[in-house]
């Protein structure tokens, strides 16, 4: 196995069962939670080597064109470790729920390594933190 693949299942054993229904649904199979870790982890390198040493750019075209460069070598990346067709990752990553739960889990993987708190402990927050958003959106301004 390689180290990203390593990386992957040691991140997995430091979940919850019971978390990870919470965080990515009653429907995501054992697969699918590791194609999303393992394509957080992609993505949270990919960013950090994309934006090191690089000024980020300062204006929304600017912006958009970094992401959008950022996501297809996550995609090209994804499918050479998945061994599947470019489409079929790009289709995986681009569902917007499946995409979304990777940027999360990014986020959680990087507040793990500043913190050094339990992965698990921090999944649930990011997951209660979304449903305190989801509430905020549905009671509107003010």
């Amino acid at each position: 196995m390689s180290d990203m693949g390593d990386a992957t299942v040691a991140y997995l054993n430091q979940l919850r069962e019971e978390t990870m229904r919470l965080a990515w649904g009653e429907e995501a199979s054992p697969e699918d939670r590791r194609r999303i870790v393992s394509a957080a982890v992609i993505f949270g390198r990919q960013f950090e080597e994309r934006i090191s040493g690089r000024p980020v750019g300062d204006g929304e075209e600017e912006t958009r064109r970094l992401l959008m460069d950022l996501m297809n070598r996550v995609v090209r990346e994804f499918a050479a470790r998945e061994g599947v067709e470019t489409d079929e990752a790009a289709g995986f990553l681009g569902e917007v729920g499946t995409r979304d739960r990777v940027l999360e889990f990014s986020e959680v993987l990087d507040a793990h390594a500043e913190s050094g708190r339990p992965l698990d402990e921090l999944l649930r927050e990011a997951v209660e933190a979304r449903r305190e958003r989801a509430f905020r959106a549905r009671r509107g301004p003010g």
